[in-house]
C-alpha cells in the first residue's frame, strides 16, 4: 500500500440506559463549530471542517481541562448523533468493542515523558514485574532524552506515538494531523519496533486512519478508562465525567473501586493512564495489588490474544 502524501517541514459503543440521556442537556455547551480546510493526500481531496493551527502543550491543569471538555463533548456526540453518523467519520475509534482476554489487562501510560512520573511508573513495573506500554509525545522525548533513555533502559516496557505536541486531531487539518504522526515517529524510530499509535483524546479521523495504517501502524484505544484525569482535582468525579468515563455511582469517590470494578465488568481490558496525573502516581500500586487479588494477569498490547483489539 502506498503511504499517502503528507507534507513534511515541519473500539465498545458506549451503550446508556435511557434514564441517562438527560445528560444531553447538561452537555449542550459541547456542541462543535468548524471552519472550512482542504487538504491534498495523494489523487483524492478531503475537506476538513477544521482550525488550522494546532495548541502548544499545555500544562497539567490545562491538560486537564482539556480532556474533561474533549470526554464530555464525545459523551454529548454518542447521545445526540447518529451512530452511523459517527462511523463514517471515523470520530471516536479509541473505544474498543472487542472483547479483551479473560482476566487479562494492559496497562498504558499517556502523555509522557514526565519528570514527575516516569521513573515512579517504572519502578512500580519493575517492582511487579509487569509490562507497560508508554505513548510518548514528541516534543516531551526531544525535552527529557533521560526520561527516554530510563525507559528503553528498562527492556521490557512497550512504547507508542502519540503525537508531535498533543494536539485535538478534530480541531486541526489533515495536513497537520499527517506532521504531528510523522514528526513523532521520526524522534522515537529509534525506540520503536512494533509501530502504535494513539489519538490524543481519542479523537479520530478517517484521513490519519489511512496514514497510519499505511505506515504499518495498529491503532490502540483502551477498554477501561480510568478517569485519572478527573480524580486528580479532589479525589472524586461529578456526575457528567462519571458517565462519560462509565463510573459507578458507588465509586464516583473511589478511585482505585472505579478501576477494579471496570476490569471486573469488562473481565480485563487496556486500561487508559496518564503518567502526568498526580492521582495515577500515587494509587497505581494500590490498583496493581487490588487487580491481581482479584485474579487478573497483567499482560502487553503486544501479546497475541490483545490483538484483536488493536486496530
Amino acid at each position: 500500500m502506498t503511504s499517502p502524501a503528507f507534507p513534511h517541514p515541519r473500539s465498545r459503543p458506549l451503550t446508556l440506559p435511557r434514564t441517562l440521556l438527560a445528560a444531553t442537556l447538561l452537555l449542550a455547551a459541547f456542541a462543535p463549530s468548524h471552519a472550512a480546510a482542504q487538504a491534498e493526500i495523494g489523487h483524492t481531496t478531503i475537506v476538513d471542517n477544521t482550525p488550522a493551527t494546532p495548541p502548544a502543550i499545555h500544562t497539567v491543569e490545562e491538560e486537564t481541562r482539556h480532556i474533561r471538555k474533549h470526554s464530555l463533548k464525545r459523551l454529548n456526540d454518542k447521545l445526540t448523533v447518529e451512530a452511523t453518523t459517527l462511523e463514517l467519520g471515523c470520530k471516536y475509534e479509541s473505544d474498543i468493542a472487542t472483547a479483551p482476554p479473560p482476566m487479562h489487562v494492559a496497562l498504558t501510560f499517556d502523555d509522557g515523558p514526565s519528570p514527575q512520573g516516569t521513573e515512579l511508573i517504572l519502578g512500580l513495573l519493575k517492582k511487579y514485574n509487569i509490562p507497560a506500554t508508554f505513548f510518548m509525545i514528541g516534543e516531551k522525548v526531544e525535552k527529557y532524552p533521560e526520561l527516554m533513555a530510563l525507559v528503553r533502559a528498562s527492556g521490557h516496557q512497550v512504547i507508542g506515538n502519540h503525537s508531535w505536541d498533543h494536539p485535538n486531531f478534530h480541531d486541526i487539518g489533515a495536513v497537520e494531523q499527517g506532521d504531528e504522526v510523522l514528526r513523532d515517529e521520526a524522534v522515537l524510530a529509534a525506540d520503536v519496533t512494533t509501530k502504535l499509535f494513539r489519538y490524543p483524546y481519542g479523537n479520530s479521523s478517517c484521513e490519519t486512519n489511512q496514514l497510519v495504517r499505511a505506515r504499518g501502524y495498529k491503532i490502540v484505544g483502551w477498554h477501561i478508562d480510568s478517569c485519572d484525569w478527573a480524580y486528580d482535582k479532589t479525589g472524586s468525579v461529578d456526575a457528567r465525567e462519571a458517565i462519560s468515563c462509565g463510573v459507578l455511582p458507588q465509586y464516583r469517590d473511589d478511585y482505585v473501586g472505579h478501576v477494579v470494578s471496570a476490569a471486573r465488568a469488562r473481565k480485563g481490558g487496556i486500561i487508559l493512564m496518564h503518567e502526568i496525573h498526580p492521582n495515577t502516581l500515587k494509587k497505581l500500586e494500590q490498583i496493581i495489588v487490588a487487580m491481581q487479588a482479584d485474579g487478573f494477569i497483567f499482560g502487553s498490547i503486544l501479546d497475541a490474544d490483545f490483538q484483536p483489539s488493536l486496530r
